[in-house]
């Protein structure tokens, strides 16, 4: 299956979940399927040949409070039990987690 090229799966671009649009570096708010010439492969666009890329690292990942290992958790689309977020490599709905400092 071959990957398109879409603001999606850019690494510059950032998902806004609200609308589903895409927050571009260069161009502002643009559609997921909108596309230029500064398109770069995400990381999470090859999660599947990266082997270092886990649940843990996807937005959708939810970690349980109460549980004394910070690597508990669920994933918010798929699954209601809890699992090892560092054992599971993602799925095809991965999206990497923007971490704000």
């Amino acid at each position: 299956m071959k990957h398109k090229k879409c603001c999606k799966s850019c690494e510059r671009g950032l998902s806004l979940h609200l609308t589903n649009d895409i927050l571009c570096k260069y161009h502002g708010v643009v559609t997921p399927d909108y596309v230029c010439f500064r398109y770069k492969e995400s990381a999470a666009s090859t999660a599947s040949k990266d082997v270092s890329l886990k649940c843990i690292h996807c937005e959708n990942f939810i970690v349980h409070i109460d549980s004394p290992n910070e690597n508990v958790g669920r994933c918010k689309l798929f699954s209601e039990r809890h699992f090892d977020g560092t054992s599971r490599n993602p799925c095809s709905k991965f999206s990497k987690k923007i971490l704000i400092s």
